[in-house]
């Protein structure tokens, strides 16, 4: 086949797979099913903004966590109508709720004392709770440490949700995994499986690893995995996804990667490692925090001790006021509402088959305003299609017996074209025998002796070398379909042309949807490709994009990127090739296609799982929605702590009623920041 006519069809060898990731550091394997993975901030507020991700649900949300807040409103029940008779005893069933509602406050409050991480929220309130009771104000000592712990609870079952999200993907995979060895079946555990062993999965179960359909067919749902909501038809071929579900036939599947490197695990590496890589906003709330909270100790004391001494004024009310400032100085809500959002918001992503590296990456796409998109593999499905067959009239030849002749030619050649060809006989169900003493002209095309007679597969170059002439009204046709991006190839046999192929890199069925989704976000949609510009307009005019540059080298990308964020300020890069590795890496976010190479998807902070288009926009959408979240949640926080303030000083504010507002507010903002997980 001619090299000239197959310009960019090289990237239709690329991995169809998403890439083993062979550098990975990371040993996860199979263990995730007991793995925990905490992200605790240093700001003295631990319990109110750990995120936790494991299988087991923390005891504080369950029926356990339930009973101190629940014995707490109890005892205060009973010391309200025992102090409403008259009885001095009511001090008892107040002493009692304080006691069993404050011990895991208490607990808690010192366990973080000791370890070094300083006074937090638990200790503050504890002592609040106490001090309250030594001024005599039972109730209120009471009703403090009750109400702190409900709200302990309830931010415990908000966050449940968002734990759930991510052990439902970690669940996935089965424990056990059937290898066929000869005739004989052998149940082993499934992360000791290795690259090509035979594992056979019968109808209704769940695949435990990832490979290559060897034998049998079936329709699997993979939508776990990649977000596909209809289940995908499985042949011979066929790669599978460890974690999906298996339809009504039973498949062979040869084993293509390692248990620690299938899909699903990396999955759960990505949504891991989101903890450590946190948004600005995060971080910038983090350290507000770090110094918040010392400040407020001291404000604290000075309230309570320092303007009784100074100002000579009544001791009782000032350490009450103390007391108050202590419960408003926790910037727990605050703190929470960034990682809550985030968190959630990668969980969903992952739902929808968007795998988002971390909280950087998120907030970056949150402020794109240019998207800038690879044209081969990206825009286009990256392989090479038989578009259209050129029938010459006169030759009493079909289209089937022309692509039969094609294919018997060209079925003893790699290159992509020429497997583009014998598929699409495959797939129309043309018989063919393939051709002897096949030889390849290199940059012309190739020929074989079919039924004793030469059969000819190439360009015009080829033909002119044998002296066979191609009739000018195809020689027409073939420059029309040229103008298009298109690559034609001539078929002829014996002395005379027979028609003509035209193939093409088919553009994705959802890429003008995709396109006209970003521009409705406000973003511009550029293409940037290394193909020439005549095939390049073709493409994108038939999706919208109006701005193109191409004839890129890899270097040309990563200088046009940068241009582009100098002009834009913020640009996402969406790629699949080796070549797009250094824009994916320079752009604000990149964003790797899954069927890409595997230094695409490592370079990238955003992978498409479900390999279509218009998830970009849809991200986009979900870091949008998610930056007005944070932006909603931080405000409402820090509206909260001044307003107690204000209070505190003006001596409006009651200790039950700042315990109150703090935990409120915390809780507040996690079901504000849960929301994202309804996104659609």
């Amino acid at each position: 086949m001619s090299d000239s006519m197959h310009e960019g069809s090289d990237s239709a060898t690329r991995q169809q797979n998403l890439g083993e990731h062979g550098s990975h550091s990371h040993e996860h394997g199979h263990a995730h099913s007991s793995h925990t993975h905490s992200h605790v901030h240093d700001c003295g507020c631990d319990h109110c903004h750990t995120i936790t991700l494991a299988h087991e649900p923390e005891p504080n949300g369950g029926i356990k966590g339930l009973l101190p807040p629940l014995f707490g409103i109890i005892g205060i029940g009973l010391g309200f109508i025992v102090h409403r008779l008259g009885y001095s005893a009511y001090r008892v069933p107040y002493l009692f709720a304080a006691v069993v509602a404050g011990y895991p406050v208490a607990r808690a409050g010192l366990r973080a004392l000791l370890s070094g991480a300083g006074a937090d929220i638990n200790l503050l309130t504890t002592v609040a709770g106490i001090g309250a009771m030594v001024l005599g104000e039972w109730a209120e000592g009471a009703a403090v440490l009750t109400l702190f712990s409900i709200g302990e609870y309830l931010e415990e079952k908000a966050g449940e949700r968002t734990r759930k999200s991510i052990r439902d993907i970690m669940g996935l995979s089965p424990l056990k995994a059937r290898v066929k060895v000869g005739d004989r079946f052998s149940e082993v555990a499934a992360d000791e499986v290795t690259p090509g062993d035979i594992v056979v999965v019968f109808p209704g179960e769940k695949i435990p690893v990832d490979g290559e359909v060897v034998s049998g067919a079936s329709s699997v749902d993979q939508s776990q995995i990649t977000g596909e909501s209809i289940p995908v038809d499985k042949l011979s071929g066929s790669d599978v996804f460890a974690g999906s579900l298996n339809g009504e036939g039973t498949l062979d599947i040869r084993v293509t990667r390692m248990p620690e490197d299938t899909t699903l695990a990396r999955i759960i590496t990505m949504v891991e490692e989101s903890q450590s890589k946190r948004a600005k906003s995060h971080r910038l709330v983090d350290n507000f925090a770090r110094y918040w909270t010392p400040l407020m100790l001291v404000l604290s004391v000075t309230v309570a001790v320092g303007v009784p001494l100074v100002f000579k004024k009544a001791w009782r009310p000032w350490i009450y006021r103390g007391l108050t400032v202590l419960i408003v100085s926790c910037p727990c809500s605050l703190v929470i509402s960034t990682p809550v959002t985030v968190v959630a918001s990668i969980a969903r992503a992952a739902k929808n088959g968007v795998l988002i590296k971390g909280g950087a990456y998120l907030e970056a796409l949150g402020r794109v305003k240019a998207v800038a998109l690879d044209k081969t593999g990206t825009v286009t499905e990256g392989r090479v299609a038989v578009d259209q067959v050129i029938m010459l009239a006169g030759t009493g030849v079909t289209t089937g017996e022309l692509l039969g002749i094609a294919a018997a030619v060209e079925s003893r050649s790699d290159h992509p074209l020429a497997k583009a060809m014998v598929d699409e006989a495959d797939a129309r169900g043309v018989d063919f025998v393939p051709g002897k003493d096949f030889t390849s002209v290199r940059g012309k095309g190739a020929y074989a002796t079919l039924h004793n007679r030469k059969a000819y597969v190439g360009s015009e170059k080829l033909f002119e070398g044998l002296g066979i002439d191609v009739p000018a009204c195809l020689s027409k046709s073939a420059d029309g379909f040229r103008q298009q991006g298109k690559t034609v190839v001539f078929v002829g046999s014996g002395q005379k042309i027979l028609g003509a192929v035209c193939l093409s890199d088919a553009i994705r069925r959802e890429a003008r949807e995709a396109i006209s989704n970003v521009q409705e976000t406000g973003a511009e949609a550029i293409m940037l490709t290394g193909d020439d510009m005549k095939t390049a307009m073709v493409v994108a005019a038939e999706v919208g994009i109006g701005r193109v540059e191409a004839n890129l080298m890899p270097q040309d990308k990563l200088a046009a990127v940068g241009k582009l964020m100098d002009e834009f300020g913020s640009v996402a890069m969406v790629g699949d090739g080796v070549n797009d590795a250094p824009s994916l890496a320079a752009a604000s976010v990149g964003i790797a296609m899954e069927k890409g190479a595997d230094v695409a998807l490592e370079t990238a902070g955003v992978a498409l799982m479900k390999n279509d288009l218009r998830s970009v926009p849809w991200a986009m959408g979900l870091a949008r929605k998610t930056r007005k979240l944070i932006i909603q949640n931080v405000s409402f926080s820090v509206a909260i702590k001044l307003l107690a303030l204000v209070m505190v000083f003006g001596g409006v504010l009651p200790l039950w009623l700042a315990v109150l507002a703090d935990s409120g507010a915390a809780v507040l903002v996690t079901f504000n920041g849960l929301r994202i997980l309804g996104h659609k």
